[in-house]
Protein backbone atom coordinates (compact mmCIF):
# COMPACT_ATOMS: atom_id res chain seq x y z
CA UNK A 1 0.00 0.00 0.00
CA UNK A 2 1.33 3.53 -0.78
CA UNK A 3 -0.78 6.47 1.52
CA UNK A 4 -0.79 9.73 -0.28
CA UNK A 5 0.81 9.27 -3.74
CA UNK A 6 -1.34 12.26 -5.39
CA UNK A 7 -0.11 12.12 -9.02
CA UNK A 8 3.62 10.92 -7.84
CA UNK A 9 3.42 7.80 -6.86
CA UNK A 10 6.88 5.44 -5.94
CA UNK A 11 8.20 3.50 -8.79
CA UNK A 12 7.73 -0.50 -7.83
CA UNK A 13 9.23 -3.64 -9.12
CA UNK A 14 7.30 -5.31 -12.03
CA UNK A 15 5.99 -7.89 -10.11
CA UNK A 16 4.81 -5.67 -6.74
CA UNK A 17 1.45 -4.01 -6.01
CA UNK A 18 -0.18 -1.78 -4.64
CA UNK A 19 -2.82 0.32 -3.51
CA UNK A 20 -3.16 3.98 -3.17
CA UNK A 21 -4.89 5.28 -0.07
CA UNK A 22 -5.96 8.86 0.47
CA UNK A 23 -8.06 10.60 2.93
CA UNK A 24 -9.99 12.28 -0.26
CA UNK A 25 -11.24 11.39 -3.92
CA UNK A 26 -9.72 13.14 -6.45
CA UNK A 27 -12.10 15.67 -7.15
CA UNK A 28 -11.45 17.02 -3.73
CA UNK A 29 -7.84 16.76 -3.69
CA UNK A 30 -8.02 18.72 -6.72
CA UNK A 31 -9.39 21.25 -4.90
CA UNK A 32 -6.98 20.90 -2.14
CA UNK A 33 -4.39 21.47 -4.65
CA UNK A 34 -5.43 23.44 -7.17
CA UNK A 35 -1.52 23.43 -8.62
CA UNK A 36 -1.86 20.05 -9.37
CA UNK A 37 -5.36 19.64 -11.10
CA UNK A 38 -4.07 18.68 -14.45
CA UNK A 39 -2.85 16.04 -12.73
CA UNK A 40 -3.83 12.02 -12.63
CA UNK A 41 -4.43 11.11 -8.95
CA UNK A 42 -3.69 7.93 -8.02
CA UNK A 43 -6.31 6.89 -5.38
CA UNK A 44 -8.07 3.25 -5.46
CA UNK A 45 -8.79 3.76 -1.14
CA UNK A 46 -10.54 7.05 0.13
CA UNK A 47 -9.36 6.91 4.34
CA UNK A 48 -7.58 8.31 7.19
CA UNK A 49 -3.50 8.12 6.15
CA UNK A 50 -2.73 8.19 9.95
CA UNK A 51 -5.31 5.66 11.30
CA UNK A 52 -5.46 2.97 8.02
CA UNK A 53 -8.79 1.48 9.77
CA UNK A 54 -9.47 -0.28 6.70
CA UNK A 55 -6.55 -2.47 6.80
CA UNK A 56 -5.93 -5.28 9.07
CA UNK A 57 -3.15 -6.03 11.46
CA UNK A 58 -0.10 -7.66 9.96
CA UNK A 59 -2.43 -7.22 6.30
CA UNK A 60 0.87 -5.49 4.38
CA UNK A 61 4.06 -6.94 3.20
CA UNK A 62 5.50 -3.06 2.75
CA UNK A 63 3.76 0.54 3.07
CA UNK A 64 4.94 3.36 1.33
CA UNK A 65 4.66 6.72 2.66
CA UNK A 66 6.21 9.44 1.42
CA UNK A 67 6.09 12.76 2.28
CA UNK A 68 3.62 11.93 4.10
CA UNK A 69 5.23 12.15 7.86
CA UNK A 70 5.52 15.37 8.14
CA UNK A 71 1.93 15.66 7.68
CA UNK A 72 1.10 13.95 10.47
CA UNK A 73 -0.29 15.61 14.08
CA UNK A 74 0.77 12.62 16.02
CA UNK A 75 3.83 11.03 13.78
CA UNK A 76 4.01 8.98 17.36
CA UNK A 77 0.93 7.26 16.65
CA UNK A 78 1.06 7.04 12.80
CA UNK A 79 4.36 4.63 12.78
CA UNK A 80 2.84 2.97 15.83
CA UNK A 81 -0.05 2.41 13.48
CA UNK A 82 2.15 1.50 10.27
CA UNK A 83 3.89 -1.09 12.46
CA UNK A 84 0.68 -2.88 13.14
CA UNK A 85 -0.04 -3.08 9.98
CA UNK A 86 3.07 -4.94 8.26
CA UNK A 87 3.54 -8.08 8.30
CA UNK A 88 6.54 -9.84 10.71
CA UNK A 89 9.49 -8.40 7.93
CA UNK A 90 7.46 -6.12 6.36
CA UNK A 91 9.20 -3.19 4.86
CA UNK A 92 8.00 0.75 5.69
CA UNK A 93 9.51 3.34 2.78
CA UNK A 94 9.46 6.59 4.08
CA UNK A 95 10.71 9.95 2.04
CA UNK A 96 10.92 12.78 4.15
CA UNK A 97 11.56 16.84 2.87
CA UNK A 98 15.02 18.09 4.64
CA UNK A 99 13.76 21.17 6.22
CA UNK A 100 17.09 22.71 5.71
CA UNK A 101 16.05 22.70 1.86
CA UNK A 102 12.67 23.18 1.75
CA UNK A 103 10.35 25.71 2.43
CA UNK A 104 10.77 24.68 6.14
CA UNK A 105 14.51 26.24 6.57
CA UNK A 106 13.01 29.32 8.35
CA UNK A 107 11.15 26.48 11.38
CA UNK A 108 12.56 25.37 14.20
CA UNK A 109 13.30 21.79 14.13
CA UNK A 110 10.87 19.25 15.97
CA UNK A 111 12.05 17.89 19.33
CA UNK A 112 11.11 14.68 20.79
CA UNK A 113 9.54 16.65 23.85
CA UNK A 114 7.23 18.14 21.39
CA UNK A 115 6.27 14.86 19.24
CA UNK A 116 5.94 13.11 23.20
CA UNK A 117 3.62 16.03 24.16
CA UNK A 118 1.54 15.66 21.08
CA UNK A 119 1.13 11.79 21.17
CA UNK A 120 0.41 11.53 25.29
CA UNK A 121 -2.09 15.11 25.30
CA UNK A 122 -2.84 15.08 21.82
CA UNK A 123 -2.20 17.42 19.43
CA UNK A 124 -5.10 19.61 19.36
CA UNK A 125 -2.41 21.25 22.34
CA UNK A 126 -0.10 22.84 19.22
CA UNK A 127 -2.69 22.79 16.74
CA UNK A 128 -3.10 26.29 16.54
CA UNK A 129 0.64 27.07 16.77
CA UNK A 130 1.98 24.71 14.20
CA UNK A 131 -0.62 26.63 11.54
CA UNK A 132 0.32 30.33 13.19
CA UNK A 133 4.30 29.19 12.62
CA UNK A 134 3.32 27.97 8.78
CA UNK A 135 1.85 31.45 8.05
CA UNK A 136 4.51 33.80 9.45
CA UNK A 137 7.77 31.58 8.74
CA UNK A 138 6.13 29.50 5.18
CA UNK A 139 3.51 32.26 3.89
CA UNK A 140 6.01 34.80 5.40
CA UNK A 141 2.99 36.61 7.31
CA UNK A 142 2.91 38.60 10.77
CA UNK A 143 0.47 40.11 12.92
CA UNK A 144 -3.26 40.11 11.94
CA UNK A 145 -2.43 38.98 8.47
CA UNK A 146 -0.78 35.55 9.89
CA UNK A 147 -3.71 34.86 12.64
CA UNK A 148 -6.52 35.31 9.47
CA UNK A 149 -3.96 32.71 7.26
CA UNK A 150 -3.83 30.20 10.16
CA UNK A 151 -7.04 30.52 11.02
CA UNK A 152 -8.67 30.02 7.38
CA UNK A 153 -5.76 27.07 7.05
CA UNK A 154 -7.29 25.74 9.89
CA UNK A 155 -10.70 26.29 8.86
CA UNK A 156 -9.81 24.36 5.61
CA UNK A 157 -7.86 21.49 7.81
CA UNK A 158 -4.99 22.56 5.28
CA UNK A 159 -3.04 19.55 5.14
CA UNK A 160 0.31 21.54 6.29
CA UNK A 161 3.89 20.71 7.14
CA UNK A 162 3.34 20.04 10.89
CA UNK A 163 6.16 18.92 11.97
CA UNK A 164 9.83 19.24 9.82
CA UNK A 165 12.97 17.38 10.52
CA UNK A 166 17.01 17.15 9.21
CA UNK A 167 17.89 13.65 8.33
CA UNK A 168 20.01 13.34 11.67
CA UNK A 169 16.57 14.88 13.73
CA UNK A 170 14.86 12.19 11.91
CA UNK A 171 17.63 9.57 12.29
CA UNK A 172 16.82 10.16 15.92
CA UNK A 173 13.18 10.26 16.51
CA UNK A 174 13.52 7.12 14.65
CA UNK A 175 15.94 5.69 17.34
CA UNK A 176 13.67 6.83 20.62
CA UNK A 177 10.59 5.14 18.74
CA UNK A 178 11.59 1.78 19.50
CA UNK A 179 10.23 2.19 22.65
CA UNK A 180 6.53 2.53 20.82
CA UNK A 181 7.08 0.37 17.37
CA UNK A 182 8.99 -2.31 16.43
CA UNK A 183 10.33 -0.41 13.72
CA UNK A 184 14.16 -0.79 12.71
CA UNK A 185 15.55 1.11 10.35
CA UNK A 186 17.62 -0.62 8.13
CA UNK A 187 18.51 2.04 5.19
CA UNK A 188 18.47 5.79 5.37
CA UNK A 189 19.96 7.88 1.90
CA UNK A 190 19.73 11.85 1.30
CA UNK A 191 18.58 12.45 -2.33
CA UNK A 192 17.93 16.33 -3.64
CA UNK A 193 15.66 17.70 -0.79
CA UNK A 194 15.01 14.87 1.17
CA UNK A 195 15.83 12.15 3.41
CA UNK A 196 15.31 8.44 2.60
CA UNK A 197 14.53 6.24 5.28
CA UNK A 198 13.39 2.22 4.50
CA UNK A 199 12.54 0.51 8.44
CA UNK A 200 11.57 -3.17 9.28
CA UNK A 201 9.15 -4.63 11.28
CA UNK A 202 11.47 -6.11 13.88
CA UNK A 203 10.00 -9.09 15.65
CA UNK A 204 12.32 -9.45 18.28
CA UNK A 205 11.45 -5.79 19.05
CA UNK A 206 7.81 -6.50 19.17
CA UNK A 207 8.33 -9.65 21.24
CA UNK A 208 10.53 -6.87 23.62
CA UNK A 209 7.72 -4.89 23.50
CA UNK A 210 4.60 -7.51 24.44
CA UNK A 211 6.44 -8.47 27.09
Amino acid sequence: MEIGALDRPLMLPVRAKAYYLDRLLPAKLREHYPELSHRLFYVSLVADGESLACVAAGALDFLVANHVIEHCEDPIAALTTFARKLKPGGKLFMAVPDMRRTFDRNRSETTWNHLQADHERGPLRSREEHYREWAETVDGLAGEAAVRRADQLRTMAYSIHFHCWTRDGFTDFLGRLRSYAPLRLIVSRSWRNENIFVLTKDASLAARSAA
